[in-house]
Formats: structure tokens, C-alpha cells, sequence
């Protein structure tokens, strides 16, 4: 099964060099056929849910229930440590480096101090099931 994995993953990548301009060309024009529905799209719940959770994916966070984590991002509305209001750019979901696991949601200037590394989280309302 490895070897068939990696034979499809050379192909596909032996592929895309040899037609770059050709696939290129059809993806500018599938968008200017469907720009609007690729807008609409981009803007979507579904769209902004996804993006949060592969970006927090590629931080390296580590969870098995991500609608669960997501729904908790979405509803926390103060910083779990100093308790300032947090929305859009101000929230960040903070986590430990080293294992992944989330720590709570900060508001911009405590996720900065990285504030757990002094006291840990005064407060957890959620049970977050950690791989």
C-alpha cells in the first residue's frame, strides 16, 4: 500500500510540472466562470469554520472533537485570563507547543506575555478530548 502511495504521489507530481500552464489555465477559468459563487463561498460559516480549524491544524493543536473546540472558540467572549473582552483579531486560541493541547482563549496582549507559563488557566467550562 506504501509503494502504491508513493508511486501516485511521484505521478501526480510528475503530472502537475509537465501541464503546469494547462491546469493553470483551467483554474483561472473555472473562477471567471464561477467567481461569484467562489466569493460567496469564501465568505460562508462553513468557509471561515474550516479555514479556523486547518489553520489551528497546522499551528500543531491537537483535538478529536474540532466542531466541539470551534463552537467553544466561537461562544468564549472574554480572556480567560485577565477577562477583557475578545472578538476577531483580539482572540486567539492558546496552546502548548510542545503537546498541542489547548490552554484557553486569550485576548491579544496575555496570548503575547504567554501568561500560562506563569499561572495556569483560572477557568474551564469545556471538556476538550485531546489525541
Amino acid at each position: 500500500m506504501s509503494n502504491r502511495k508513493e508511486y501516485m504521489k511521484e505521478y501526480n507530481k510528475q503530472y502537475n510540472e509537465k501541464n503546469r500552464d494547462k491546469i493553470l489555465e483551467q483554474k483561472k477559468e473555472y473562477y471567471e466562470n464561477n467567481r461569484d459563487k467562489i466569493k460567496e463561498y469564501n465568505k460562508s460559516e462553513k468557509r471561515i469554520k474550516l479555514r479556523k480549524i486547518l489553520d489551528w491544524k497546522r499551528y500543531g493543536i491537537k483535538c478529536q472533537d474540532w466542531d466541539e473546540l470551534y463552537d467553544y472558540y466561537m461562544l468564549s467572549t472574554n480572556c480567560e485570563y485577565c477577562w477583557k473582552q475578545v472578538e476577531g483579531k483580539n482572540k486567539h486560541l492558546d496552546h502548548d507547543h510542545r503537546t498541542g493541547q489547548v490552554r484557553g482563549i486569550l485576548c491579544n496582549g496575555c496570548n503575547l506575555k504567554d501568561v500560562y507559563a506563569v499561572k495556569p488557566c483560572q477557568k474551564k467550562d469545556i471538556n476538550i478530548v485531546y489525541d
